[in-house]
This record gives structure tokens, sequence and C-alpha cells, in this order.
């Protein structure tokens, strides 16, 4: 068992002051305020201020929860570049009557759809409206048009 400290001993941790002592900041007279209006005079509870520059710490200020904004326009812009690509895809693959074989535009089909659905598929991804995914699917679309055309204008007027 270890002997209890020896006060007369000044290697041995003294005990704390007496909550009335000195040490200890005094409760407020009546009738004065219990925090002095012009910051910290007196030290918080532990010894540390809560915060370093205690003249520069604000209240926290509540954070309102923002709703996302929803892109304005319409999302017709989108649509109608997915649907024109589809129909630049299909068109020249088309079965055709005899009257309109005859004439050689069948290679030619896919321009006048694949061209306008590109233009609409940049102008919707580039401004804020809606329909973008379906523009992005409508420029890839109208790409593979323009290709598909481009291949059949080859093999059927520039190559020997």
């Amino acid at each position: 068992m270890t002997n209890p400290p020896d006060p007369n001993n000044p290697g041995y941790p003294q005990s704390p002051p007496h909550p009335q002592s000195a040490a200890y900041p005094q409760p407020p007279a009546p009738g004065y305020p219990p925090h002095p209006a012009s910051g910290y005079s007196q030290a918080p509870a532990g010894g540390y201020p809560q915060h370093l520059w205690p003249e520069h710490a604000q209240p926290p200020v509540p954070v309102q929860p923002v709703a996302p904004q929803r892109p304005k326009g319409s999302a017709a812009t989108g649509v109608l570049a997915l649907l024109l690509a589809i129909a630049g895809l299909v068109a020249p693959f088309l079965p055709f009557s005899n009257l309109i074989d005859r004439f050689p535009v069948r290679q030619y089909l896919a321009f006048p759809f694949a061209v306008p659905a590109l233009a609409l598929a940049i102008l919707t991804l580039a401004t804020p409206r809606r329909g973008k995914p379906a523009a992005a699917i409508g420029m890839m679309i109208a790409f593979l048009a323009l290709a598909v055309g481009a291949i059949m204008v080859y093999n059927y007027d520039l190559k020997p």
C-alpha cells in the first residue's frame, strides 16, 4: 500500500484549490449579467479557449438545403434529334418502288435526316435544356447515319 501524500514535501502534487478560492472565477454578483459583453474575458471550462481567435468567432449560421435546379426549356429538341437520327439511319435501307429506284437518290437519303439531327443534338447539349440523354443518343446515331451515307455514296458513285 502507498502512503498518503505528505503536504510538507514539495515532491508530491498538491490537491486542487477549494472552489471558493481565488484561482477559480467567482460567480457574478446579483444584478450583473452572467457573461461579459466584450468577448472572452474569463477562461472557459477546461482552461482552453473554444476558438483560436475569439474576437473573430461567428455563431454557426443554419444552412438551408437548396433543391437542385431543373434545366429550363423543353426536351423536344433532344427527342426530335433522336427521331431524325433514327430516320436517317433507316431511310437508306427501306424498300422503295421502282419509280424511286430509277433515280439514284437512295445513297443520299441519310444526309437530309442526319445533318439536322446532329445540329439539334449539339444545340440541346450546349444549352441548359432537358432531354440531354436523348440528344446524346441522337448524336451518336446521327454520326452512324452519316457514316452509312458516306459508305453508300462511295460504293454507288465514287467506286470505279
